[in-house]
């Protein structure tokens, strides 16, 4: 055959239904992953199912195999130049998006169609794995609904089943299912760890990160992104208090400030004062490997080892989280140092880079022979920027590499890492030794899940400066010049400034409704997302196993599995029978038994055309009339897909064949 020529396709032997499900159900597939798939992925899935559905209609000419391997090639080269790899989720969903876009160019049998099932299967996986979301839960089990419908509908052979049977019979099969998969989730054990490594997005939002450059943003919008929930054992602390600390920034360049990863210093000790509070914490997946904690944390959590503390008090993960977290922890927020401050942690905060800021560095020393002592200089500074005319705004203007000169003396407005940065760098340059915080302030409460909710827009900045009567101390340069700061979230400090629909929150059926879904969301994360092998431990022990019975309750385990699954083959018995049951099978076995009255039985390896020939040959007044019947027989069950009259008229023709008894031959 010529290679440039099409090969012409004629209309699968598919029940029509059964491929209208199979194509809706890869569209599904192909829509959950949309969001994370290269962006001409949906497209071209969308061209590809109108293509094959019109051949539904009437028959398609398929493109040669040269042209459908050339193509191949040019899409694996497409998602290599999207994501410079194959590996990952991102990249294998889309890798696989376009295969299986490019294999319905060439489906023409049942395997063909089969091949899609499974491409759509492992999407709607690849879907599962990139987002657990509680909203993202009744699309999974339609889709499930759906690929499984298609999977019945494929499994047909002449029949031709109405839909809504074929969704019956699969809703029936998930449910029986279902008590064996929840079987599973509480009691197999659990791996640590995930599947994919999602990368995280740098976006332009609120949030935290290891460096922080406040003079390069000119507009900061409020993310409403969860970032931690906190669930206190008893009351929580009041809102002034409530610092959660996150990465601490050391190095600064005049216009950027980063964290200090090297170990410059012993963890100093610390003399904790005041009201301990207990809480449990579950943090969202972030961009940096620091347990946020509220200030300040004593000890460390016991649920996640090889964290340690650092020098700045920062609890240190081994990476960065790459999904939700969960620990407990125990805080004071008033404390002390015992230790002084060592001289290489003193050098670290007070370097400040030559020939940058020089009226900031002039300002602090006037500041400081005005003040004459370290306190005396931070009543200073904090007065300066109280009585400078300074305002807090997100939309402040750029500043140029000078950042701290540009701020103190040409814009005078910036948000709260601007005034940290200032502040720090004023510190320095007058020798108090100082460092920028970053982390989260306040939080709102959740009387639906009972917790405190902090997202994205609470990000905060603030500063530490080093007292030698008392260590370490938090200093808050924000508070003097927006004071509703420590007590208010941006909503209601900055009515106008509220971010992705945020407005809306003045409503209180609107914010009841919000918060009832953030609580349902919580139960979802943390009784089912974050159901780790510690508490499959605590359930077992719950039911009365301790370790040493955990072999026993792996046989049980076992035991109970193989009952349930004896007792679905048993409910499912009637479907995995061979065709013989089946109304047309049932019409060829009463022609065999009206036939055993002319001539010897079937035998099991004889086929139907055989059989009839041979009946033919000893009863040539039979012959037409079986050999039609046969072939009859044939098309209904290995032909295209028949109607129900046809099927009727092959038994009715059965019920009418007279067969007379064959003659004893003669002794």
């Amino acid at each position: 055959m010529n290679a440039r020529a099409a090969i012409a396709v004629e209309s699968p032997p598919l029940p029509a239904n059964s491929l209208w499900l199979l194509l809706g159900g890869f569209l599904g597939a192909v829509l959950l992953n949309a969001h994370h798939t290269a962006l001409w992925c949906l497209p071209l899935a969308l061209l590809a199912i109108a293509w094959r559905a019109r051949g539904l209609r009437a028959p398609l000419r398929l493109p040669a195999r040269f042209l459908r391997i050339g193509v191949a090639l040019l899409l694996t080269l497409a998602v290599l130049a999207s994501f410079h790899t194959l590996n990952g989720i991102d990249a294998g969903s889309s890798l696989l998006v376009a295969m299986a876009t490019l294999k319905l160019s060439e489906t023409s049998r049942r395997r063909d169609w089969l091949i899609i099932l499974a491409a759509a299967l492992f999407l709607l996986l690849a879907a599962c794995l990139d987002g657990q979301a509680l909203w993202r839960l009744p699309l999974y089990a339609a889709e499930l609904w759906l690929l499984c419908t298609a999977s019945y509908a494929l499994g047909t052979d002449f029949e031709v089943a109405r839909t809504a049977t074929l969704l019956r019979r699969s809703g029936l099969s998930l449910a029986a299912a279902l008590p064996f998969a929840l079987l599973l989730f509480f009691f197999v054990p659990r791996l640590p760890g995930s599947f994919w490594v999602l990368p995280q997005r740098h976006e332009a939002f609120t949030g935290l990160g290891d460096e922080m450059s406040p003079g390069s943003i000119s507009q900061l919008t409020q993310s409403g992104d969860a970032a931690l929930r906190v669930r206190f054992d008893a009351a929580p602390p009041p809102a002034a208090e409530r610092y959660w600390r996150g990465p601490v920034l050391h190095v600064f360049d005049g216009y950027t400030w980063r964290r200090q990863h090297a170990q410059v210093d012993r963890v100093p000790r610390l003399q904790f004062q005041g009201q301990a509070y207990s809480y449990a914490i579950t943090l969202e997946p972030n961009q940096h490997n620091v347990l946020i904690a509220l200030e300040l944390p004593r000890g460390l959590p016991d649920e996640l080892p090889n964290t340690f503390a650092t020098f700045d008090y920062q609890l240190i993960a081994p990476a960065p989280s790459e999904r939700a977290v969960s620990y407990r922890l125990q805080s004071y927020p008033q404390h002390r140092s015992l230790d002084p401050l060592s001289p290489a942690a003193r050098r670290l905060d007070l370097q400040l880079p030559p020939n940058r800021n020089p009226r900031s560095a002039e300002l602090a020393a006037s500041l400081r022979q005005q003040a004459g002592s370290d306190v005396g200089l931070v009543d200073a500074v904090l007065e300066y920027l109280r009585r400078g005319g300074f305002t807090y705004t997100l939309e402040p203007p750029l500043l140029n590499l000078d950042s701290v000169d540009d701020l103190l003396f040409r814009t005078r407005a910036g948000f709260c890492g601007h005034y940290a940065s200032a502040f720090v760098a004023l510190m320095r340059a007058g020798g108090v030794p100082a460092r920028v915080v970053t982390g989260y302030l306040g939080g709102s409460w959740n009387r639906y899940g009972g917790y405190l909710y902090i997202t994205q827009a609470d990000a905060h900045a603030w500063a530490e400066v080093w007292l030698e009567a008392q260590g370490w101390v938090r200093v808050d340069p924000t508070a003097v010049v927006a004071p509703g700061r420590l007590t208010q979230g941006l909503d209601e400090l900055l009515p106008g400034a509220g971010g992705n629909g945020r407005g809306l929150m003045s409503s209180s059926w609107v914010v009841n409704a919000v918060q009832a879904w953030q609580g349902l969301n919580a139960w979802w994360q943390d009784e089912f997302i974050g159901f780790s092998f510690a508490r499959q431990l605590a359930l077992l022990e719950r039911l009365g196993f301790r370790q040493h019975d955990l072999r026993a309750f792996a046989l049980l385990l076992a035991a109970s599995a193989g009952i349930w699954l004896a007792l679905i083959a048993w409910g499912l018995r009637p479907r995995s029978r061979s065709p013989a049951g089946d109304g047309l099978s049932r019409s060829w076995r009463a022609l065999e038994r009206k036939l055993r009255r002319a001539a010897e039985p079937r035998a099991p390896h004889e086929g139907t055309m055989a059989y009839a020939e041979r009946v033919g040959r000893a009863r040539p007044e039979l012959s037409s009339t079986l050999t039609a019947l046969a072939r009859r027989y044939a098309r209904l069950r290995y032909g295209p897909a028949a109607g129900a009259a046809e099927f009727e008229q092959f038994q009715r023709a059965v019920r009418l064949l007279r067969v007379q008894p064959r003659r004893p031959r003669p002794h």
